[in-house]
């Protein structure tokens, strides 16, 4: 009986880390930016992991012939994110009307977006509590992102 309790310990520590190691493999996390970085470009897009202007991550992406970030928000000293924001600003020559922009915010529910000082408009989606999201469920809500970038560039005739 002796021989046979280290053994249920061992294989319950190592069915414990293979589930982790599987869990790890199907998720993605804030708090784990290179899972993010990882997913993204495992859909065949750029993402290049760095930090921002505060220290926190910060992932440098591109869609649709357009650069954008993704900023890590609700982070405990520079690391354990809990939410994502999707941006991007367009330098506009002439900047957007204020009312092209509530009429794309009336039809959408991703891809919000606003002006900025100078009148030029941004582009944002903010997500929630990304920590064990399914990568499937990342793979859609980046997916989404990209097609509302495509729609607004469009939209802007950028």
């Amino acid at each position: 009986m002796r021989k046979k309790l280290p053994t249920l310990v061992t294989a319950a520590i190592s069915t414990a880390f293979l589930a982790q190691a599987g869990m790890a493999a199907t998720s993605v996390s804030a708090a784990y930016p290179e899972s993010i970085v990882e997913a993204i470009q495992e859909m065949g897009y750029k993402a290049e992991l760095t930090t921002d202007s505060y220290g926190d991550p910060m992932i440098h992406s591109a869609a649709a012939g357009v650069n954008f970030v993704i900023n890590f928000y609700n982070c405990e000293a520079n690391a354990d994110c809990s939410d994502l924001h999707f941006v991007v600003i367009f330098d506009l020559l002439n900047g957007i009307e204020n009312y092209s922009i509530n009429s794309w915010n009336g039809e959408r529910l991703m891809g919000m977006s606003y002006t900025d000082e100078e009148g030029d408009p941004v582009l944002q989606h903010y997500v929630a509590s990304v920590d064990g999201m399914s990568r499937s469920n990342f793979v859609a809500t980046f997916t989404q992102w990209t097609e509302s970038l495509s729609d607004f560039t469009d939209y802007i005739d950028w």
